[in-house]
């Protein structure tokens, strides 16, 4: 994962998107470093630390949206041709699915054995083939998103009430998630 918010010196979050490419007044929201912004043609924009990288950024990953900045439901290449040769025989025309499909599409939850005694596609498996409706995509992504809120949030307050060093890593992890929910309400 990459690091996409920097803090100004007014503490507000700054996104990538936001600033030039090169070193920014920017600093890391774990450690204070300072930031520059990496805005090439081969990997992602992200923000990277001047000096040394910090160890929270280093060594975890910083929240995202669910689904919005990246899709990863774990699956093999091998896995994903499958779901894409099941859309392409089945999906597109809504037919049923009587083959047996891999149990990690099943377990997945992007593929459900339906009252008819056949497998189709859910909602949430339509996404990586493309095909789902982008208000359905919302109604897919708002319980992903809060979910992952809620969590982050009985996070701090368990790092607050215990007194832990972690404290301030697991309210850095809370703000960015919040900047990002803010930025595509």
């Amino acid at each position: 994962m990459w690091l996409k918010y920097g803090v100004s010196a007014d503490n507000a979050l700054m996104s990538i998107e936001d600033v030039p490419s090169g070193k920014t007044n920017l600093t890391c929201l774990y450690c204070g470093g300072g930031l520059t912004a990496k805005k090439g043609k081969v990997k992602q924009h992200h923000f990277a630390h001047t000096d040394e990288t910090c160890y929270p950024v280093a060594k975890k990953q910083v929240p995202t949206l669910p689904l919005y900045d990246n899709f990863n439901i774990e699956l093999s290449g091998k896995e994903l041709e499958e779901l894409k040769v099941l859309w392409k025989n089945y999906g597109v025309e809504n037919y049923e699915i009587f083959v047996k499909p891999s149990l990690k599409l099943i377990l997945s939850k992007l593929l459900t054995w339906n009252e008819r005694g056949c497998y189709e596609f859910t909602n949430f498996g339509k996404i990586p083939v493309g095909a789902l409706p982008l208000s359905l995509f919302n109604e897919v992504q708002e319980p992903l998103l809060l979910k992952k809120l809620s969590q982050l949030e009985q996070a701090a307050e368990r790092a607050k009430i215990i007194n832990s060093r972690y404290l301030p890593e697991r309210v850095a992890d809370l703000r960015l998630y919040g900047a990002q929910y803010k930025r595509i309400l």
